[in-house]
């Protein structure tokens, strides 16, 4: 079903600062874990830190943030969230000390505007039309995922790792001017009651839960794969290749197949399809270790599936939350996912602290972990994928 103008208005706004700003984030995962440990009284538990820091603050400002839009305004808040953004990639860009750097992380994270964001895409579109426009964003984000990973090892081998952080806070200022001129105007009732009345709600809570889950698994690759190329002897300036080789099949191939089922009315066949690449990809690895080969197929499977949940998880979220305080309700999803990837960073880091535990590699033992993730999360589940009605 087409968008309105509106609707395609209000969607392309709204995914281009999302894909701004993520793309900024992007460029660091896959190098992360490499140039961390070179800061000044650096390890590889602090590493950890640096990388979760921010996910922990966004997590923290998450509901602040999405109740203040609710009752100030969508545009203020993204402004305001924007210039924390800016001005904590500044402080990273000078940083020479790992404790400087954390700060910063933790100043760019306090900027939470993912639920208000979430919430300004939810009021600007019809339920019937609202899948195709988180899809949009959802290719969106996936292009700002793969360029993100492809310039970031490119880029910090040209200049390097610090010049990141300039570009971050290049492309915050970007989001801003873009939010100051065209952001939609609100359109969440100003007189509403703001009283939040909290419910138990089986669906809500599995969609959570998926947020969690998800960017558990996806923090824990991100730390470990680019140490494991790099063990295998691969360069800092060779990984742009390697990401390219593993993520552009996931844009050809499954995006558009999101999109296919979407029509069809078949979502609950890619969801179990996104399951299965997950498990398949860390069963491979686990039982061929540590070689090329392996590493490609985990790769490639592995990002099969997060593309997957990165389209789907968002419409399920807009399907069952409340409309009348949507950022706020917005909120817990976003707390769920930047916790994931704060506790996914932090416990890697812990883990690699060590070359092996009870006789199995450290890279093995957080594999393990993270399938074992994911046969819990089949097991909690995701809601049905449905407008309501």
């Amino acid at each position: 079903m087409y968008l309105t103008k509106h609707e395609l208005k209000s969607t392309l706004v709204v995914s281009g600062i999302f894909s701004l700003r993520l793309l900024g984030l992007f460029v660091l995962l896959p190098i992360f874990s490499i140039y961390a440990s070179e800061y000044n009284n650096s390890s590889s538990f602090l590493a950890g830190i640096a990388i979760g820091s921010y996910s922990l603050s966004q997590a923290i400002m998450q509901v602040p943030m999405g109740y203040l839009s609710d009752k100030f305004g969508r545009k203020k808040i993204v402004l305001f969230g924007l210039a924390l953004f800016v001005v904590g990639s500044a402080i990273c860009f000078y940083a020479i000390d790992i404790t400087i750097l954390i700060i910063g992380r933790i100043i760019q994270g306090l900027g939470a505007i993912s639920s208000v964001g979430i919430a300004t895409l939810s009021e600007n579109t019809s339920e019937e039309r609202r899948a195709s426009a988180f899809t949009i964003m959802g290719i969106s984000v996936g292009f700002a995922f793969v360029v993100g990973f492809i310039a970031g090892p490119f880029i910090s081998t040209l200049y390097s790792f610090k010049s990141l952080f300039l570009l971050l806070l290049v492309l915050g200022v970007i989001a801003i001017i873009i939010t100051i001129l065209y952001y939609p105007i609100d359109k969440n009732t100003k007189n509403q009651d703001f009283s939040l009345k909290l419910s138990y709600n089986h669906s809500l809570l599995q969609v959570y839960m998926g947020s969690f889950f998800l960017s558990l698994i996806l923090s824990i690759m991100l730390y470990i794969y680019p140490l494991i190329w790099k063990n295998l002897g691969a360069n800092p300036d060779e990984l742009f290749l390697i990401y390219l080789k593993i993520f552009l099949p996931s844009v050809i191939l499954i995006y558009p197949s999101v999109r296919f089922f979407e029509k069809i009315k078949k979502i609950g066949l890619v969801i179990y399809s996104g399951w299965a690449f997950l498990i398949i990809g860390f069963l491979f690895y686990i039982i061929f270790s540590q070689n090329v080969i392996s590493l490609y197929v985990l790769g490639i499977l592995f990002f099969f599936g997060v593309s997957v949940f990165n389209s789907i998880l968002p419409s399920l979220l807009s399907f069952n939350v409340s409309s009348k305080l949507r950022a706020t309700g917005n909120g817990p999803f976003y707390i769920m996912n930047f916790l994931g990837h704060a506790v996914g960073a932090i416990l890697a880091g812990t883990i690699y602290m060590k070359s092996e535990y009870f006789g199995l590699d450290k890279n093995m033992i957080l594999s393990i972990f993270s399938l074992a993730i994911v046969i819990l999360w089949i097991r909690v589940g995701l809601p049905k994928y449905e407008a309501k009605s």
